[in-house]
């Protein structure tokens, strides 16, 4: 009797808790859409909970409704000006620092150790290229969508164009040709995959022996047109005992004296 209690207690209790799915005289057909309503309707409302705890993409929008950092556009520009200027100045600040202090033994004098490391020109100059170098394409970059109200690629065109004036900071050669080759990689790249241009396998043996070709022609030909620190590395690997310079002259003489005589 007890049992027989229980089990019709417990199912008095489903039926008061699901009364609406659970009839006997309702079809099979009938009872397995309801319970899949009710299914679905328990995934809605998880659904619903969990976007309610998750905040806004609302927030991580600035006010124009383009940028996508979390700060406002100044902020956001200082801080990366800041990060940059910190990496750029720590860097070269720390490379001469510690040249100074293991190489050149300037411990001995501190005042000059300090002048020629943390208080140099070339570390400072270094940090404001690269501060301004990317806080100000961010900060030109978000100033144009405010303008313009849109994002393409006429924007970073515009910003990265203004943002490489940074280079008179710090000038560099080196850094500008290999941005340079960088560039004409990336123009390469998108003319590629926009069908322009097909890859060739053997494309940078070949880019090699078009660059190295140009170069050993002014090396023997024009050599003031080539850089002083090529022309002593072409020297080096050549050997210690051969003048290289002094060998190319001299071919050099000996072919003008051909063409006087032909003349």
């Amino acid at each position: 009797m007890e049992n027989q209690n229980q089990e019709n207690a417990s199912n008095e209790e489903i039926n008061t808790e699901l009364p609406h799915i659970i009839d006997t005289n309702v079809s099979q057909e009938e009872l397995e859409s309801e319970i899949k309503r009710e299914e679905q309707s328990i995934k809605v409302t998880e659904v619903t909970t969990d976007d309610s705890t998750k905040p806004s993409e609302r927030e991580y929008i600035n006010k124009n409704g383009i940028c996508k950092h979390r700060d406002h556009c100044v902020i956001s520009t200082l801080k990366t000006l800041i990060r940059g200027f910190a990496i750029g100045y720590g860097l070269r600040a720390g490379i001469a620092l510690l040249t100074g202090l293991v190489l050149r033994k300037l411990y001995r004098n501190p005042r000059k150790l300090i002048n020629q490391s943390i208080l140099h020109k070339d570390p400072i100059g270094f940090g404001l290229f690269l501060g301004f170098y990317t806080g100000g394409f961010k900060g030109i970059n978000c100033l144009l969508r405010a303008i313009r109200g849109k994002e393409d690629g006429l924007n970073s065109i515009i910003a990265g164009f203004i943002a490489g004036s940074s280079m008179m900071f710090s000038k560099s050669t080196e850094m500008a040709l290999y941005l340079f080759a960088r560039a004409l990689e990336s123009l390469f790249n998108a003319a590629v995959k926009r069908g322009y241009l097909k890859s060739y396998k053997h494309g940078d043996s070949v880019l090699f022996c078009l660059c190295t070709t140009i170069l050993f022609h002014g090396f023997v030909w024009e050599p003031t047109a080539v850089r002083p620190s090529y022309m002593k590395f072409i020297s080096k690997v050549a050997g210690k005992n051969r003048d290289i310079g002094a060998i190319t002259s001299v071919i050099r003489d000996m072919y003008y004296q051909q063409q006087q005589l032909k003349k």
